[in-house]
């Protein structure tokens, strides 16, 4: 949770004001106000983001939108991630990308644990958008743009050659290049089977909104999945009994999948993958990838006027919600108990009007990520690490003996 919220929740309880960057602002670590929040959105609160995420994601993307802009926005989002998409389109090529990464990593190698969620959470969301496919030379070049655009998102907005925000400005101009070529070859087709193609086909949004859209729906769907896969491959490390029962589960999925003779992953093993289920919630959970929103009270309310920062780490990590808060338990998540957990106050992905409409997605490419990995791979940090920073993962090919081996046979 960390010492501030830590120290400030046992001062003043979960509800409290304080000073950020010298404005005043109300933090709330209470599962009740922070649904109140969610629940009231665009009628109580408006977005308080703050300017340098405006500027670099732009003041049209949906996060920012309010009203029937928004309620547009999201029915557009929600019809390209429709079930029959995620059943179909979105499933073979989140198995197909996770295949060729992963079976592309040399034995015994050290790697970015993050390096490789990245790459694969990129180039699923680049092919749906652009249909760029993972070959494509200009994939890598986009995808070190886009890393720069994203230190930007949340840093001070100085006017100073070489600052992050001036870098995240120039890289924002770089990737507009890339959509404005990609619209190009779109004209005067017929179909536009990818996101770019249905919004210049279905809409009358100009150039500009159309970046920002595509922009912010790269960022929704690509950096918060790829922090989240990195993380559960760092907190299965420490959890060998979670392991041991992942790869039980999808050994199980493999040979039914060889028993009916299919080659590739289908929605129906997708819905059977009960426990990766948990590992999911509970990585969501631990991780908190998005960990807060801010907001700004449109009106006086019962809680006040002004800024208000809804801390979702606060409440996944309250021990009154969670028995021992912090420690990594995918078995939480089994059961009716766990169900309710969820629905009462598991806010990784949002609530109310702006409840995040790639959820499913996200749980998807996650759980088709790690069919692959724990399939063929054991693994184990290089050295003692920290979920905020960036994991080594040493990756060891084959499945591991009683005796821990570098390359066992199955």
């Amino acid at each position: 949770m960390g010492e501030f919220l830590e120290h400030h929740i046992a001062s003043f309880g979960k509800i409290f004001m304080t000073n950020l960057l010298g404005k005043p602002v109300i933090i709330s670590a209470d599962q009740e106000l922070n649904r109140f929040i969610l629940k009231n959105d665009m009628r109580l609160f408006e977005p308080g983001w703050p300017s340098s995420f405006l500027h670099v994601l732009g003041k049209h993307s949906i996060s920012v939108e309010v009203g029937d802009a928004h309620k547009r926005m999201r029915s557009i989002v929600v019809n390209f991630l429709s079930n029959e998409r995620l059943r179909t389109v979105f499933l073979q090529h989140s198995n197909r990308v996770a295949s060729l990464l992963l079976s592309s990593l040399e034995e015994n190698s050290i790697i970015s644990a993050k390096d490789v969620a990245l790459k694969f959470s990129f180039y699923v969301m680049v092919k749906e958008i652009f249909s760029m496919s993972p070959e494509e030379p200009e994939n890598d070049k986009l995808m070190r743009e886009y890393d720069t655009l994203v230190r930007g998102i949340a840093s001070i907005p100085w006017n100073l050659p070489g600052s992050q925000y001036q870098q995240a400005l120039e890289s924002r101009k770089e990737i507009f290049k890339v959509f404005d070529q990609r619209m190009k070859e779109r004209r005067g087709e017929k179909k536009g089977d990818d996101l770019l193609g249905w919004v210049m086909k279905n809409t009358e949004y100009s150039k500009e909104q159309m970046f920002d859209f595509i922009l912010h729906t790269l960022f929704a769907g690509h950096d918060t999945t790829s922090r989240a896969i990195s993380l559960m491959i760092y907190f299965l490390e420490g959890c060998p009994q979670a392991i041991q029962q992942l790869r039980e589960e999808h050994l199980q999925v493999s040979r039914l999948k060889n028993q009916k003779g299919k080659s590739s992953l289908t929605w129906d093993d997708y819905k059977t993958m009960e426990f990766t289920k948990c590992v999911i919630n509970e990585t969501l959970r631990l991780g908190n990838i998005a960990g807060f929103v801010q907001k700004k009270a449109k009106m006086d309310v019962q809680y006040g006027g002004g800024c208000i920062i809804a801390s979702f780490t606060a409440v996944h990590l309250d021990p009154s919600l969670y028995e021992n808060p912090n420690s990594f338990d995918p078995w939480r998540w089994m059961g009716s108990c766990g169900a309710n957990k969820r629905i009462d106050h598991f806010m990784a992905f949002g609530g109310g009007p702006r409840l995040c409409p790639g959820a499913e997605l996200a749980r998807l490419e996650m759980a088709v990520f790690i069919h692959h990995l724990i399939l063929s791979y054991n693994w184990e940090l290089v050295e003692p690490d920290h979920p905020m920073h960036v994991p080594a993962i040493h990756f060891f090919k084959g499945l591991p003996t009683k005796v821990q081996a570098l390359i066992s046979t199955p």
